[in-house]
């Protein structure tokens, strides 16, 4: 089938949006002529690079950029609205933003009298609670934060704990729906002996001794100490990721990395002083910690937590444009899978006149149909984006003023710099790159962190000429837009989880039933992916799917990570050198999955075609889709193709259609 008919659209942007009006910047921070100017096009990119990046960034102490936002609001603004269940009509608690700065001073003061200084690590597992704020910038102002993802199950956080060194945990406390509190004591006696422990009373839950709320109100203002200026360099966070081990990799974010990161998101989402900002993803998550929520507030915004839980919780879900109405939300907050809930989500009766134009999503690829009918519902311009931990989130952003192209995640972000490598390995930058060869992406630029915590970790992540090897396979097209292909790293997406495939496989590898396991991602039409695994077993052996699920339950660390389904092969398909050749089970995984979609698209045809589904691996388009249709007369083809294209639409897979 000749690859000019697949579907790979192109979209034009006609109107550029207005700014949102009567807002200002932070003149320290921010240009605010820069922000108002037109960003369309890598000309415009080049055009910012004119001017080198130190006279643009300013301040590089995140701290101090934090501080300077919150300076100036009002001090009897509301900083923070608290719903902890998702019920709209419920009155949220508040938090002013004299109260704010108070808190985040007092928590720097309060960790400074247990004896940690700047560069000891102050574990944070908190879900969505206000005090997660003034916990992870007041450990920033005196420490380095680390907030961990507070799912995991009790050995990888130890596992955490243990490789940050870190010399205090501020924990959610016993609250009903969690075991956060449980995890962490039932892993207390293999960390130094007298860790500094704070915890925060959840809904309904139990206020310790240690409560953090009371340490700090104990605290008087005589007590507190001027915040100690900070150099660029200084570690600000640490996040962790998803590693190759089956254990997560501790990334070092520096206050530079974390400032260029908000100045590049002031730009390509015009962001200006007095938003709101919904939170309702993790800042255990790069994307949620400075994406979503730090540098939205770094310019002046203010904060609706609408549930403890987040997009987790239905009921905020379902109530998710009454919130947006009733807090007057300027900037919207979702992964794709979120998009696709909201999309369906009636938004009659309610004012969303309030909404910015645009807004950022990222995490895995948005369906165009999914987005379209978002952008219908909401009015809301989306733009899809790359990034990655190591460089402190988004490497490239569709640009708010210009053309979008399905497939593609947008443009390079100023003074960010992304190269395709062929697969031999060999880069060559003085020569012009193919746009249509597919090659391994990497990186370099100021948003590129300093290292991981475990040097291990950092084995073969550069290159000789310093440049950040992604893991990610793609190509960049002649008007510089980014297109990821592939993951040579293997990682599965479900719904902006990361997942490491020897999550699963490790697990299963140890059993003497096995023989060989891969876990890959299967297309799925609200999660992005979903895991899958593969297993070969030794001959003679009598397990089952059912008994290796059943196995599996007691071994995974992280819920997201169980499979959706194990396959026994007969054999499982092997490189030349016997690993698994997981791009043709992710083949094997797509092929399956489209058959079944598209299984019923003749239901009600007067005369029934015959449907053969492949999935093929393409060097430039990822998996595309072939469809061949069969005994359909020409004048029913284009309900047929009709049909086919309202369940392609779901997914970001190109596809074409051969009508025999």
């Amino acid at each position: 089938m000749p690859f000019d008919r697949w579907i790979v659209k192109e979209e034009t942007m006609t109107n550029t949006p207005a700014g949102v009006p009567g807002r200002k910047v932070l003149p320290e921070t921010a240009d605010e002529a820069l922000l108002d100017r037109p960003y369309r096009s890598i000309a415009d990119v080049e055009a910012i690079e004119e001017v080198p990046l130190e006279h643009r960034l300013g301040v590089v102490d995140f701290c101090k950029r934090i501080s300077l936002a919150l300076a100036s609001r009002d001090a009897d603004d509301v900083a923070i609205s608290y719903v902890h269940d998702g019920d709209v009509d419920r009155a949220p608690d508040e938090v002013t933003f004299a109260s704010f700065r108070q808190n985040i001073a007092r928590t720097a003061t309060l960790l400074r009298s247990r004896g940690l200084g700047p560069d000891d690590v102050v574990a944070v597992l908190l879900p969505a609670v206000p005090q997660i704020y003034w916990a992870l910038l007041g450990s920033m102002a005196n420490s380095i934060a680390f907030p961990i993802n507070w799912m995991l199950e009790a050995p990888a956080l130890l596992h955490l704990l243990k490789e940050a060194e870190v010399k205090s945990v501020i924990a959610l406390g016993p609250t009903p729906g969690f075991r956060i509190w449980e995890s962490l004591m039932s892993v207390i006696d293999a960390l130094p002996p007298g860790l500094p422990v704070f915890s925060v009373a959840g809904p309904g839950g139990t206020v310790l001794d240690n409560d953090l709320d009371a340490q700090l109100a104990s605290l008087s203002d005589d007590e507190l100490e001027a915040e100690t200026p900070k150099s660029g360099d200084v570690t600000a966070v640490y996040v962790h990721s998803g590693g190759t081990t089956g254990m997560p990799k501790i990334v070092k974010l520096s206050h530079r990395n974390m400032s260029y990161r908000h100045w590049t998101l002031q730009l390509a989402s015009s962001l200006k002083l007095g938003e709101v900002i919904l939170h309702d993803t993790p800042m255990f998550h790069v994307g949620g910690l400075i994406g979503r929520c730090l540098s939205p507030l770094a310019s002046g915004a203010s904060v609706l937590i609408p549930s403890i839980m987040g997009a987790r919780d239905k009921r905020y879900m379902s109530n998710y444009w009454k919130f947006v109405d009733k807090y007057g939300v300027t900037r919207l907050s979702g992964v794709p899978t979120t998009l696709a809930v909201l999309a369906k989500t009636p938004t009659e009766g309610v004012n969303l006149t309030s909404l910015a134009p645009y807004f950022i999503t990222g995490s895995t690829a948005l369906p165009v149909s999914v987005r379209a009918e978002f952008e219908r519902v909401s009015g809301v311009r989306v733009l899809n984006s790359y990034g990655m931990t190591e460089n402190t989130a988004s490497i490239a952003i569709d640009p708010r003023d210009g053309p979008r192209k399905d497939g593609s995640s947008g443009i390079r972000l100023p003074y960010t710099q992304i190269r395709v490598v062929p697969l031999d390995g060999k880069a060559d930058d003085s020569s012009p790159s193919d746009t249509a060869a597919v090659g391994m992406l990497q990186i370099r630029g100021p948003g590129v962190a300093s290292g991981y915590v475990n040097a291990a970790h950092a084995a073969a992540s550069r290159t000789e000429d310093g440049w950040l090897i992604t893991g990610d396979l793609g190509r960049i097209d002649e008007d510089g837009y980014v297109f990821v292909t592939g993951r040579a790293k293997d990682v599965i997406i479900r719904g902006g989880h990361n997942i490491d495939p020897a999550l699963i496989e490790e697990p299963l590898l140890k059993l003497p039933a096995v023989l060989h396991a891969a876990a890959v991602g299967k297309p799925d039409s609200y999660a992005g992916e979903l895991p899958v695994a593969y297993v070969q077993l030794v001959p003679g052996s009598s397990a089952t799917p059912e008994s290796l699920m059943a196995y599996l339950k007691d071994c995974i660390v992280e819920r997201a990570a169980l499979p959706k389904s194990i396959t026994i092969v007969d054999m499982l398909p092997l490189t030349d050198v016997g690993k698994p050749l997981k791009t043709e089970l992710r083949r094997r995984s797509a092929e399956e999955e489209f058959r079944s979609v598209l299984s019923d698209i003749f239901e009600g045809s007067a005369e029934p075609g015959m449907l053969e589904v492949k999935a093929l691996n393409s060097a430039n388009l990822g998996i595309a889709i072939s469809i061949a249709v069969e005994g359909v007369p020409k004048e029913e083809q284009p309900e047929v193709d009709r049909r086919i294209a309202q369940v392609m639409g779901h997914y970001p897979h190109p596809y074409a259609i051969e009508w025999r």
